[in-house]
């Protein structure tokens, strides 16, 4: 049987939508009984996996073989990815979160490395015949909404080119304000309806390191610049000490609590920003309830596919733009491994390089990388994640050549287009004292100092 039989016309018949919308009605295990061997299924990320969906397909393990699915930051384990169906799935992840890493530890799951600027390009290359997202129901107008995770879900890239578009409705979901993310009735072909609780992740707490960290990057933020903020503590504990700030703007690939209780505070307003003013420009989102009820319909936050909101000419376009994003470790010299530990993969591209390369072209921008100085290993012991060279196997993330402003809880320096023997000194010097000796004999014995 052909995938062919469940095609449909997505030519917008003139009338009501709604009576397209409840023709295309059926249930999550009638889209799952869809699926054929050797299919490709694009399922997005985050929240936006759909649930219902991804439940019914994961009990066709057995009937099924060679079935990719693409998605990343999953926020459920769901069958499909558990070591017992690899015979009848496996994951190419657009992004590693801590499911994502379960995935690969078991041999279901591969990174797709990238950065995001080249999402569409990786959906193109896919090439999924079937696509399935959530999204929120349909407005006055007939449309739907991608929501939160709406640009790992290129439109022209992937849900054009697709044979099958399933959308699994949830009410839950916000509307994320922008066209980029509005997608019409008739150009889906199946709707599921399935109201489940989304995600909700609680502010991740701060530690006295990240706050450390945070008031000297803060120092590096003028009023009036626009900001990246990334995920995660130290994202909020920057958050947190902006509150003296005035007129910030943003352009950021994820928005999370801590950005929208700038906006209530009146610290980010983006009325200095000369591209696209007065908008918060981002492409993902995840955080509590209540953050998810203060984006929606939020028309202060523009999302745009992520392909074009990390693109660095869109960045550079900001005056004084601000990237700030975070590694696992840096070498002596300057490269930055913010992706994996030696040949384990652990996170991912995402925007890091995006974003470092449109602050460096920005008028007046700044490119920041912060790094907490240790970390304690499996048997106790504290560890250094300035190192004279980065463990075998490890991804540069971001190359020396491309490197600014590195933070740690010991300082901060501006190592740009310094030679080695000074950059290695700055290096040190923000290193966690107990290991500044050892660094410094190693740095010696290699001749960079």
């Amino acid at each position: 049987m052909s995938i062919a039989q469940f095609t449909r016309d997505r030519t917008r018949v003139p009338g009501s939508f709604r009576e397209d919308y409840r023709a295309k009605l059926i249930t999550a295990e009638e889209a799952a009984a869809m699926v054929r061997s050797n299919d490709r299924i694009f399922t997005g990320g985050g929240v936006n996996i759909p649930a219902a969906f991804s439940t019914a397909l994961g009990k066709r393990a057995g009937d099924v073989t060679n079935v990719t699915i693409y998605q990343g930051f999953a926020m459920a384990l769901y069958e499909y990815m558990k070591p017992e169906t690899k015979d009848s799935f496996n994951i190419e992840t657009m992004f590693v979160g801590p499911l994502e890493r379960i995935c690969m530890e078991w041999g279901v799951g591969s990174y797709k490395p990238h950065s995001f600027s080249d999402l569409g390009a990786v959906a193109l290359k896919a090439a999924p015949n079937i696509v399935a997202f959530s999204a929120t129901p349909p407005g006055a107008d007939g449309y739907v909404n991608k929501s939160c995770f709406g640009s790992f879900l290129p439109r022209k890239e992937c849900m054009e080119p697709a044979d099958i578009v399933i959308c699994e409705i949830n009410s839950h979901l916000p509307w994320c304000g922008g066209n980029d993310f509005k997608v019409h009735v008739s150009e889906i072909d199946y709707f599921i309806e399935n109201d489940a609780p989304i995600f909700e992740l609680p502010e991740i707490p701060i530690t006295d390191v990240e706050n450390r960290m945070a008031t000297y990057i803060v120092d590096l933020i003028p009023d009036g610049s626009t900001i990246q903020l990334g995920f995660g503590g130290l994202g909020n504990a920057i958050g947190h000490m902006l509150y003296n700030k005035k007129e910030l703007g943003m352009h950021t690939e994820v928005v999370t609590p801590s950005v929208t209780e700038l906006v209530k505070a009146g610290v980010v307003t983006g009325s200095r920003k000369n591209f696209m003013p007065g908008k918060i420009v981002t492409g993902f989102a995840v955080g509590t309830n209540q953050f998810y009820k203060d984006i929606d319909h939020n028309e202060m936050f523009e999302f745009r596919e992520v392909h074009w909101v990390n693109q660095p000419t869109n960045i550079a376009k900001n005056d004084n733009m601000i990237s700030i994003n975070t590694s696992l470790m840096i070498d002596l010299t300057g490269q930055a491994g913010s992706e994996s530990i030696g040949t384990k993969q652990y996170s991912g591209t995402g925007g890091q390089v995006n974003f470092n390369q449109g602050a460096k072209m920005s008028k007046g921008g700044k490119r920041i990388l912060a790094i907490e100085s240790t970390y304690t290993d499996k048997e106790g012991n504290l560890r250094s994640k300035i190192l004279p060279t980065l463990p075998e196997g490890t991804v540069v993330t971001t190359p020396r050549n491309e490197v600014e402003y590195v933070v740690t809880e010991y300082g901060v320096v501006d190592i740009n287009f310094d030679c080695i023997s000074t950059r290695v000194k700055k290096l040190i010097s923000i290193a966690h004292p107990q290991f500044r000796d050892e660094l410094t004999f190693a740095a010696k014995k290699a001749r960079w100092i």
